[in-house]
């Protein structure tokens, strides 16, 4: 059971280990490590180095952490000991990650002075009035799905609740070993579906949110800009909805296995496989599709617009802070998707209501 296990953080770390080290590859060429600069600059030569630096170094430091997380697990006695080591190695793995790339965001700043600028470039802001027309996501109709599969589960739990045993295992380790367990009430049995419901509405307001974050175009070349933004916020949207309905069935599986209690083995390759399904899917999407639609037909090289530097409005290369700008959502210039504009008031609401869902979905797997 152990190497079981240990097969399964493989399947589902690995990718996640190599998307952040080529994240550098993956952002809109129009900025480096949270910085401005040009394509040109983009694709010179000191550029692809410190890209390149920085992926050596993310890759030797996850990979070192990564090995002795597997090493780790393996040799623990005990579920506990297990999970322990894995929330060790994914707290050193964020912060040595966050540590990295502020290490990286400075060193850009100080490169960019000595770059070379072209005395004609201009910078240029392209807006498309008609874009909000396109269709830029799936109908949040699909989340219906979600709602029937809940609505079943709940049904279906209810009719056989006398069938259910008097204790219910709630939580298990990367063993498949029980580790927390509860008396059979109403409230046990269904704090799946209220779990269903609270990441339903999460994921229902991801996508929406992607359908009114802020349009993005770059004046060198806008008609290929538009219709790269367009198939990178319908791709994420299709993630969105997808990924939330695996959560869903994952977490139907778990009442079923409430009423029907199955063998470790197959609780733990289940649990496992869905959450490693979401990771590969999105980190292909994030090499198949790029910050923005950047990796999707990629323009050439010469462009003589420089992109818009607001790079004072990014705090550490990451944090948008603009209270002139009247949008809630912008594109992430560390990573992929979207982040909030901390500066809007209503960006506050947001927070705190994401939060309030995280801890409630807690307390309902608790």
């Amino acid at each position: 059971m152990q190497m079981l296990s240990a097969l399964l953080l493989i399947l589902m770390f690995l990718p996640v280990m190599i998307s952040m080290a080529f994240m550098p590859y993956l952002t809109r060429e129009t900025v480096s490590f949270g910085v401005s600069v040009s394509e040109d600059n983009y694709r010179s030569e000191p550029l692809r180095r410190l890209r390149k630096t920085y992926a050596s170094i993310s890759l030797t430091i996850n990979a070192i952490l990564f090995i002795l997380c597997i090493y780790s697990s393996v040799q623990s006695k005990d579920g506990l000991e297990q999970n322990t080591a894995l929330g060790i190695y994914i707290s050193i793995m964020v912060a040595a990650s966050i540590a990295l790339n502020l290490i990286f965001h400075f060193k850009m700043k100080k490169l960019r002075s000595s770059l070379p600028s072209a005395p004609a470039a201009k910078s240029v802001l392209a807006v498309d009035t008609g874009f909000r027309r396109n269709k830029l996501i799936l109908s949040n109709y699909w989340f219906l799905i979600h709602a029937a599969v809940i609505a079943a589960s709940t049904l279906i739990v209810l009719v056989n609740y006398d069938k259910i045993p008097s204790t219910i295992a709630m939580k298990f380790d990367f063993q498949g070993e029980v580790i927390n367990s509860a008396a059979k009430s109403y409230w046990t049995v269904l704090s799946p579906n209220l779990m269903q419901i609270v990441m339903t509405l999460i994921f229902l307001f991801i996508n929406w949110s992607i359908l009114r974050s802020k349009q993005q175009i770059y004046a060198g070349d806008p008609e290929r800009s538009i219709r790269q933004n367009t198939l990178f916020r319908r791709r994420w949207s299709l993630f969105t909805i997808v990924s939330g309905f695996a959560m869903v069935l994952l977490l139907s599986f778990i009442q079923l296995n409430m009423m029907h209690p199955m063998d470790t083995g197959v609780i733990l390759s289940v649990s496992i496989a869905i959450p490693a399904f979401v990771v590969l899917f999105a980190v292909t999407l994030s090499f198949n599709t790029g910050q923005g639609g950047s990796r999707i037909s990629r323009r050439p090289a010469g462009s003589k617009v420089q992109p818009v530097d607001d790079d004072s409005h990014w705090k550490l290369g990451s944090i948008y802070f603009n209270p002139q700008d009247p949008s809630i959502f912008v594109e992430k210039r560390a990573g992929i998707g979207w982040t909030m504009n901390f500066a809007h008031p209503a960006g506050w609401i947001v927070l705190a209501g994401v939060a309030i869902a995280i801890v409630a979905s807690l307390v309902f797997s608790g």
